[in-house]
């Protein structure tokens, strides 16, 4: 094996550059079966990939993380190596713990992004009303609430309407009025009334 690398010389740079290992695979016609495997582990250590990313944005190494979990470095490096099957809610608790962040888990289909906005919507909605409740019983924290309301009022307005800019523009639609001569019988066009859209 390495007789043959050597012969082989060190790989040369082609200039191409990738923004993902999927990317790569398919710039480099690696085989379908091998860009599957890859997929199927990438799912398997979707959250514990997470987990990593996480303590990382905290700036934690993994000594710390492992001190903090009372366990070795090495167990924090298999842990976040490992398949999501093999996590339990009490490490994705402790990340939470450790890194000062929530960590929310979903299983199950995906929801659509209507029925993800009606969600969110939802408890958007009942988080505002207990913050009117809050207010109703604090006078202090009145003024408060009702800034935010004002700053979240605003808020989703312009979400609102930048969204609503990027949707596609109507077809435009003629309209176009006909006048029956009820003498002839015959339908006499007039020229079209406008464009709608």
């Amino acid at each position: 094996m390495n007789a043959e690398f050597r012969k082989k010389g060190r790989a040369r740079p082609t200039g191409k550059r990738y923004s993902s290992v999927q990317e790569l695979m398919r710039g480099e016609n690696i085989a379908s079966e091998v860009q599957s495997r890859v997929a199927e582990l990438e799912k398997e250590g979707a959250v514990t990939e997470f987990l990593a990313n996480l303590r990382v944005a905290a700036g934690l190494t993994q000594a710390q993380v492992a001190e903090k979990f009372g366990v070795s470095q090495s167990a924090i490096s298999k842990l976040e190596a490992g398949r999501d099957e093999d996590l339990t809610l009490g490490d994705v608790r402790q990340y939470a713990e450790v890194t000062g962040r929530g960590i929310v888990l979903s299983f199950g289909k995906p929801l659509t992004h209507v029925k993800a906005v009606k969600f969110h919507a939802s408890e958007i909605k009942q988080h505002l009303t207990a913050l009117a409740k809050l207010a109703q019983k604090d006078v202090e924290l009145e003024s408060s609430i009702r800034g935010f309301f004002g700053e979240a009022f605003f808020n989703l307005l312009t979400i609102l309407a930048e969204c609503s800019q990027q949707m596609p523009l109507p077809q435009e639609v003629q309209m176009k009025a006909e006048l029956i001569d009820t003498l002839s019988a015959k339908p006499k066009v007039s020229p079209p009334v406008g464009v709608v859209g």
